[in-house]
Formats: C-alpha cells, structure tokens, sequence
C-alpha cells in the first residue's frame, strides 16, 4: 500500500506515462486530500517499458553483439539463475523487461536474451557468463 497526497500521485503517474484516472480502481481509502493505492491490485498500471522502436532497437545491438561474440550460449543453470534474479526485480513485469523490452524465458531458446552468454541485464543485475563482478546476485 501507497499512502499520501493527491498531488504525489498525480505526479508519480504523469512521470510513469500514466494518469491517476488509470490508478482509480486501486484506490483503496481517501481522507480529505490524502489517499491509499493498492499497488498490488491487478488493475495498477505497471511501467510500459521501451516502444517498439526501441525494444527493436536493443534487439538489433544484442543480436549484432551475439552474432561477434559467436554466438555463445549460456547453459540451463545459468539460465535459470539469471531468470531467478529477473523474478525479483522491480522492472520484470512478468514477461519482459521493462527497461529493454526483452523477453524472459526460462527455456534455453535464440530469442531469449538471458541464454545469449555475453548478454547482461541492463540493470546491472547479472552479467555476461564468466563476469564475477557483475554475477553477485
């Protein structure tokens, strides 16, 4: 739960790309000026991540990037952890990231950016295979 003013809200929606009509139904008590948002509700706007362009965009560099790498591929342990961690994080909306777009499959497939080895999430959160500094969640 989320509590505070009005104001707050209207402004954490309009920096999120949303309007606090949207976030009405997860309103869950009022008093006066002061509100209560279920952040949890199915109805709460999550974060729309990148356009198209630009997931198509990212998509392009890791693709580039893999192809001159060789196309490394990560094995299903590593898959698994990197998709662990992705599960957790604030920008996983359940199918993708929000903050490239890419998708997150646990299967060890060519579209998924956490089975390409030499990929990193763009958080920081897990790294390419064999980065230890950036592989310590």
């Amino acid at each position: 739960m989320i509590t505070g003013p009005r104001q707050q809200f209207v402004a954490r929606a309009t920096q999120r790309g949303y309007t606090l009509d949207e976030v009405r139904p997860c309103i869950v008590a009022q008093d006066g000026d002061t509100i209560t948002v279920d952040e949890t509700h199915p109805a709460y706007p999550r974060p729309r991540g990148p356009s198209l362009a630009q997931r198509a965009v990212n998509l392009a560099a890791a693709a580039a990037q893999h192809v001159a790498a060789g196309i490394p591929l990560a094995d299903q342990a590593e898959i698994d952890r990197r998709f662990a961690v992705c599960q957790q994080c604030e920008h996983f909306d359940g199918s993708a990231c929000s903050q490239c777009g890419c998708p997150v499959v646990r299967e060890r497939q060519w579209r998924s950016k956490l089975s390409w080895a030499e990929q990193a999430c763009p958080v920081g959160k897990w790294g390419a295979v064999g980065d230890k500094q950036a592989n310590r969640h």
